[in-house]
């Protein structure tokens, strides 16, 4: 059974796929297939890019996605139409099928999650050296939220805290607003799944999200309802779709 007929098309599902991506690898080999994939407006933004890396990971993560898609909507890649809501999310044209998506990087590596009839948001971070989170999440996270990550273990403290940034990021995400609006939105401890519930203009509604285990680094998975839903994890493969 394909992704596509595992979600059913016809209206609202709990289940979102989710497939993990090592950027570097798909660029070491030809990838005539992911960029033969990619619209207009994608060739424009990967231009901007200075380095040639870069604009091979672009070119990767985001032809994936559209081959992705053109798999759910079973059509060619290149077709899909797409456009950009107030914040930048990218959506499908009105009057298309009822698939949401959704794209995120950390490095090499990327995820992409894609849900019928529930709006959903992704995603990925890895730690970082040398950042200084404890004064970060005291200064921007709830009280109760700076606190885990204040009490952890010195060892524990990154993942506490990218735990809870990637529930932020996957919630405005899938709300299609920035994370300025949510990083002050609490996003519950550190358990498996949770629900939100925000007031907060842009991010207003119930929200489940689920933390991923993505092969490198840490990420999270938010739905629109709160309503229980199931991760499919999927790995695209270097020579996938060619």
């Amino acid at each position: 059974m394909t992704a596509a007929e595992d979600l059913d098309m016809e209206g609202p599902t709990d289940a979102v796929h989710v497939w993990y991506m090592d950027l570097d690898e798909l660029s070491s080999r030809p990838h005539r297939h992911l960029e033969s994939a990619l619209g207009p407006d994608e060739r424009a933004r990967r231009a901007a890019y200075p380095e040639a890396r870069s604009r091979a990971r672009f070119t990767a993560a985001h032809g994936v996605l559209r081959l992705l898609l053109g798999r759910f909507l079973d059509m060619p890649a290149a077709q899909v139409r797409m456009r950009c809501g107030p914040m930048g999310k990218p959506a499908l044209l009105p009057g298309a099928p009822p698939v949401h998506f959704n794209l995120s990087h950390a490095g090499g590596h990327a995820v992409a999650a894609v849900s019928v009839g529930r709006e959903v948001g992704v995603d990925l971070d890895r730690p970082r050296e040398g950042f200084p989170l404890e004064s970060f999440a005291r200064r921007y996270f709830p009280p109760s939220e700076s606190d885990l990550v204040l009490r952890a273990p010195r060892e524990d403290r990154m993942r506490v805290f990218l735990t809870l940034w990637t529930r932020k990021e996957a919630l405005v995400k899938a709300a299609g607003s920035g994370i300025a609006l949510g990083v002050g939105q609490p996003v519950g401890g550190t358990e498996d799944s949770v629900v939100v519930t925000a007031a907060q203009h842009r991010l207003r509604g119930t929200w489940r999200i689920r933390a991923l285990s993505p092969p490198f680094g840490v990420g999270a998975v938010a739905l629109a309802h709160s309503r229980p839903f199931r991760v499919i994890a999927h790995g695209w493969a270097a020579n996938e779709g060619a």
